[in-house]
């Protein structure tokens, strides 16, 4: 059921991607959250997250990204220019590749950031890209494991996930980024920004503008811990049906009624000898 549902946000999220609406460019001087479109994600596709969090007070911005740029860098410089109109101490939210795409980012745009959260960004890089014209994001690429370190560079950063992806186990979170314990209710990459449970989650955990960000320092990361690994989870046990088939074992287990009294030991009666 989840993995259908967010096939139907991928879709949906290319489809919006070849709108008009991608590609015009909004000015971000009075903003103070920026939404980074994810790989072949539209600006439309996070209309929902936008509207959400307007309503808890804040002013966000969702940026563009160039349909077929030409080189990595012509990508980042696009995002920098977009990036370079908005206020000083903005919070970047990058959804799955954008959180690639800003570790890059010029020093002059990312002073600008106070914030980072990242949603879903393969850190690790991804099977995906393998043998692509994106193959520098493939998984465990040189790319990626010379800069994914470069997202501590940030003042805060808050790498978040969806739970069945493949990203920093919990234990490691404070050997790469603050606050890493957050995992969304729905499973599925493009589902963390469209599905209500997920902006839920998120809306609760930016609290609102009026909140204080404490800025903790981070701890330096460990070569040994900050290891990018791949973490595989089995959806099956997910679904509804099976779900409530194994709560219904789990019931019946601790019913008393099913509890099997302990039998009962006779001893045996000695044999009596019979006189010939």
């Amino acid at each position: 059921m989840f993995r259908f549902i967010e096939y139907l946000e991928r879709f949906w999220a290319l489809l919006s991607f070849y709108l008009p609406s991608h590609l015009s460019i909004e000015d971000n001087k009075d903003k103070n959250i920026l939404i980074v479109p994810g790989f072949n994600s539209g600006r439309f596709f996070y209309a929902r997250l936008k509207s959400n969090l307007d309503n808890l007070g804040f002013k966000v911005g969702i940026l563009s990204t160039l349909r077929n740029p030409s080189s990595l860098e012509e990508a980042v410089q696009y995002l920098s220019k977009q990036i370079l109109t908005a206020p000083n101490e903005v919070t970047l939210i990058a959804h799955n590749t954008g959180g690639l795409l800003v570790l890059i980012l010029p020093d002059e745009a990312r002073r600008k950031v106070k914030r980072l959260i990242t949603l879903g960004t393969p850190f690790h890089g991804s099977d995906r890209f393998t043998n692509t014209r994106f193959s520098f994001w493939g998984y465990e690429s040189d790319w990626v494991k010379t800069n994914y370190k470069n997202a501590l560079f940030f003042p805060l950063f808050q790498p978040l996930s969806a739970i069945e992806d493949f990203s920093f186990p919990p234990q490691e979170s404070t050997e790469f980024g603050q606050g890493r314990d957050l995992w969304f209710d729905i499973p599925g990459n493009y589902n963390l920004v469209r599905r209500y449970e997920n902006i839920r989650t998120l809306r609760e955990f930016l609290g609102t503008p009026k909140d204080n960000i404490n800025i903790s320092p981070s701890p330096k990361a460990n070569p040994e811990f900050a290891v990018p690994k791949k973490i595989e989870v089995d959806f099956s046990k997910y679904e509804p049906s099976v779900y409530k088939k194994n709560k219904d074992k789990l019931t019946k287990k601790k019913s008393p009624a099913n509890k099997s009294k302990p039998k009962q030991t006779t001893k045996a009666k000695p044999k009596k000898k019979t006189k010939r």
